[in-house]
Formats: C-alpha cells, sequence, structure tokens
C-alpha cells in the first residue's frame, strides 16, 4: 500500500509539473480567447484610426475589453501605444467591432488584447 501511495504521489507532482511548463511556454491566454484582426484607416474627420473585430473563441461571454494599439512609423520607429475600449459584449463565437482613432498614422500596428472581463455562464462549445 505504501508503494501505491508513493507511485501515486510522484504521478501527480509529475502532471503538476508538465502542466505548469506546458502553461508557460503555450500561447498566453488572450491568443486562446480571443482573435483580433484590424485595418488601419481613418475616422470621418480624417484622423487615422485603427478598425476591425475581437472574436470569441471560448464558450463565455466577455465584456469590458480593453484593446492596445503598437505601431511603427515608416523608419521603424515606435509610435506611442494607444489603449482603448471596446463597447459591447461578445457572447460565444460572436465577434465585436471596433474603431478607435490613433494619434498619428503608423506603416505598421499590432493590436492585442490588454484585459476583459469574463462574465455569465458557459455555452457549453
Amino acid at each position: 500500500m505504501p508503494i501505491r501511495g508513493l507511485a501515486l504521489t510522484m504521478m501527480l507532482a509529475t502532471l503538476a509539473t508538465t502542466g505548469t511548463a506546458l502553461a508557460q511556454f503555450g500561447a498566453s491566454p488572450e491568443d486562446r480567447t480571443f482573435q483580433v484582426t484590424w485595418n488601419a484607416t481613418t475616422t470621418r474627420g480624417g484622423q487615422p484610426a485603427i478598425e476591425g473585430y475581437v472574436a470569441n473563441k471560448t464558450g463565455y461571454s466577455y465584456r469590458f475589453i480593453v484593446l492596445a494599439a503598437d505601431g511603427t512609423d515608416s523608419a521603424g520607429g515606435p509610435l506611442p501605444t494607444t489603449s482603448f475600449y471596446v463597447n459591447g459584449e461578445v457572447s460565444p463565437g460572436d465577434r465585436l467591432y471596433f474603431k478607435n482613432a490613433v494619434p498619428q498614422a503608423g506603416a505598421n500596428y499590432r493590436v492585442t488584447v490588454r484585459s476583459y472581463e469574463r462574465f455569465g455562464g458557459g455555452s457549453g462549445m
């Protein structure tokens, strides 16, 4: 009986360590939760902007999503980071549209999820 207990303890310790390693080197939680697609555009007033969608890839609903847009100019220099709130709630498998002005036009952008809140129950997806 003690040998079985020791073997079970060692197996659980190995699984716990493996799970931690996979979590550290796998995709970030935001990468598994959301897919963000965007395009550079302009506002009605002609100011540079980013528009796109935040798609929910899970079985849960989310709200209070904050995105961060990082850009570079034509010379490759960094532009100021712009953070903005995506208005609305996104249901499981659905997507939310966003459009937000940025301080200056960039040659390239990277838009990432900075924060969000999960609410309600899951849909069983």
